[in-house]
């Protein structure tokens, strides 16, 4: 016999879907574990119900779609960069510590992303001499593309020590 609050998950094109925390994690291609640690968060949806597993352990909780995708549009405006905005002669091609001055920004704040900045082919850098050269528009563009905190540009590198997240049976 079911309670009031037990359910099951409706169709997926249904706006109102109710699904579990790890169901939703990989809808959005994030890791279950960070997810979970999501419902500290003081505006995180109530759960809506739960849906009994098969076999022995405690019933899934489940959350409105809906209500969850509204929490991380919102989560992830409060915790995305400043965009940054485009210094005079976007053309010329300057150290990532001169381009950090020009913006306002530690010379860190930028230098931590060398490695991705070399890997990317669509960001123009120089070997001139002792220090390589970036030009500027490019790695501004970059850094504005940033998903912000809790997000990692590689999907592959959300997996957390080698742990997968369940794919949807």
């Amino acid at each position: 016999m079911t309670s009031p609050r037990d359910d099951t998950q409706l169709s997926p094109t249904s706006a109102d879907t109710l699904v579990t925390l790890e169901e939703w994690a990989t809808a959005i291609g994030r890791h279950p574990i960070a997810v979970r640690s999501l419902r500290t968060q003081p505006d995180f949806p109530q759960d809506k119900g739960t849906r009994p597993r098969q076999g022995r352990g405690n019933r899934y909780i489940l959350y409105s779609r809906a209500e969850l995708d509204e929490f991380l549009n919102a989560w992830e405006r409060r915790l995305k960069p400043d965009t940054l905005a485009m210094p005079e002669g976007p053309d010329e091609f300057r150290t990532l510590g001169a381009i950090a001055s020009l913006v306002g920004l530690g010379g860190k704040s930028i230098t931590q992303y060398r490695e991705l900045l070399d890997a990317d082919p669509e960001i123009e850098h120089s070997d001139g001499g002792r220090w390589r050269t970036y030009r500027t528009s490019g790695v501004i563009a970059w850094l504005n593309e940033r998903k912000g905190h809790g997000v990692a540009r590689d999907p592959d590198a959300t997996q957390r020590r080698g742990r997968r997240p369940r794919q949807p049976e």
